[in-house]
């Protein structure tokens, strides 16, 4: 693996939570640590969001852990499948000036999101509209149509990190709902 594909993988570590970021990296990472230590040969048991707490705090790895997002299920509801073939993981920064949209769209693969900075408020075919502010993490719809909007007052920055594979894309562009569906 090279150093700036390992430098990344790190880098991605310190902003999701630990569980998070292993299950991510877990297919990227060298038979042996860097700090020399070995890595088991099959995955251990995830302790409990709790113990992940303590745990990582305990070893002097990190001072301070907080959970931003725990679940199965994306914010419509749906169940959380990830990708058997070609999986591979694409992690971007969406920025939104004030009073920006995104446009009407879906999304053909899991998608974690996490707001760095400002507000979003994203409107949801079927369900309304929910608000979403910084430091707040979540599994965005899959097969629900939906547009984001800033509502900040200044920019607004999300971190979107892809579960890609199986031949699917990302973002999905789809027309706005029909009126009356909302």
């Amino acid at each position: 693996m090279s150093r700036s594909r390992h430098r990344a993988c790190r880098q991605g570590f310190k902003m999701l939570w630990a569980g998070f970021s292993m299950l991510v990296c877990a297919a990227a990472l060298p038979a042996q640590a860097t700090d020399g230590t070995a890595i088991p040969a099959e995955k251990p048991e995830a302790p409990a969001a709790a113990s992940v707490q303590s745990s990582a705090s305990s070893n002097g790895s990190y001072d301070k852990v907080r959970e931003v997002f725990s679940g199965d299920k994306t914010i419509a509801g749906e169940k959380i499948t990830f990708p058997q073939k070609d999986a591979s993981v694409r992690a971007i920064v969406v920025t939104l000036e004030p009073g920006e949209t995104t446009a009407w769209h879906q999304h053909g693969a899991p998608l974690f999101a996490y707001i760095l900075q400002g507000e979003v408020s994203v409107f949801y075919e079927g369900i309304g509209e929910k608000v979403f502010g910084e430091g707040e993490g979540l599994m965005e719809a899959m097969a629900v149509t939906h547009q984001g909007r800033n509502t900040a007052d200044g920019e607004t920055r999300i971190l979107a990190v892809f579960m890609l594979g199986d031949g699917k894309e990302a973002v999905l562009p789809d027309d706005a709902p029909v009126k009356g569906l909302h």
